[in-house]
């Protein structure tokens, strides 16, 4: 164990331990369950961390830096979309733990908030020694709006009738083959396979649009994603944008009545996955799908 992943790993266990120590309501709140999710997430962490850094880059540490390339250029910021929906998904799910504690409900939420930041940051720290990127303060930022995410829709109803989803199939081997003329392995090569990876916004057309016509359970979702043409130029990854419209679905109305442990656990996994549906891509050309995921 070496002194940057033990500094991380106290960090993680007292910052979690300071926040939920902070105004608790004790009447309620279940200390035990406070401990068990508190060193739960500090050792989740920290157990992420090594397994990252033994998988990806074991050999070939760098020194701290920060990311050199242009952050805006890179998969031409779908790679910004993945890190806003990674702090989405985090931060709902460390409120679901802290409510599971006895927190309240908006409680809960800012400190998933916290815990989702802090998830984006523990990323990039171990971004920060890796050979190939670095500290990406624009990754930082996404990820950390995607965190709040959350927090906008508890008090805001127009923000809670808008959803972010992520779809993938693969439709190309472009990924491979580029990551096999820079002599990378090929590995984790799915984690960064944009061309392959569409991310939406979902909109509750029922919160929206006043009308008894669009059943309940219908949603319109706009997506972006990148096209099959990417390139290298000069070892950055260049391409062009794709732009969607599809229809979507609200799984949490469609299933409304399945009311069980398991039933609301698989309804909150389905929450953030696009299911096909019909579509039409906007750009660069126009092309209409009976169904794309």
């Amino acid at each position: 164990m070496n002194f940057r992943f033990l500094f991380f790993f106290i960090f993680s266990h007292f910052f979690s331990n300071i926040i939920l120590s902070y105004n608790l309501d004790t009447n309620n709140v279940k200390k035990g369950r406070v401990f068990l999710v508190s060193s739960s997430m500090s050792l989740s962490l920290g157990a992420s961390y090594i397994y990252v850094k033994n998988s990806w880059w074991n050999d070939d540490v760098r020194d701290f830096h920060f990311s050199k390339s242009n952050d805006f250029v890179y998969a031409l910021n779908v790679d910004k979309a993945a890190h806003f929906l990674g702090g989405v998904a985090s931060s709902e799910i460390f409120s679901r733990s802290f409510k599971w504690t006895g927190l309240n409900e908006e409680k809960s939420i800012w400190y998933g908030a916290l815990y989702g930041i802090s998830i984006q940051l523990a990323i990039e720290l171990k971004d920060a020694y890796a050979p190939l990127w670095g500290f990406s303060r624009w990754d930082l930022a996404a990820g950390s709006i995607g965190s709040f995410w959350p927090v906008a829709q508890y008090y805001s109803e127009s923000a809670d009738a808008i959803n972010f989803k992520f779809s993938y199939f693969k439709r190309s081997n472009i990924s491979w083959d580029l990551n096999s003329q820079r002599d990378r392995d090929n590995k984790f090569v799915w984690i960064d396979d944009y061309p392959n990876q569409t991310y939406w916004a979902s909109f509750d057309l029922d919160h929206f649009i006043d009308t008894d016509i669009i059943p309940s359970w219908l949603d319109l979702a706009i997506g972006f994603g990148l096209d099959d043409t990417q390139y290298l130029d000069n070892g950055q990854l260049g391409s062009n944008q794709e732009y969607y419209i599809a229809l979507d679905y609200d799984i949490m109305e469609i299933l409304k009545n399945w009311d069980t442990s398991f039933a609301k656990k698989f309804k909150h996994l389905f929450k953030y996955i696009k299911l096909p549906a019909p579509t039409i891509r906007i750009a660069p050309d126009l092309k209409v799908y009976p169904f794309f995921m």
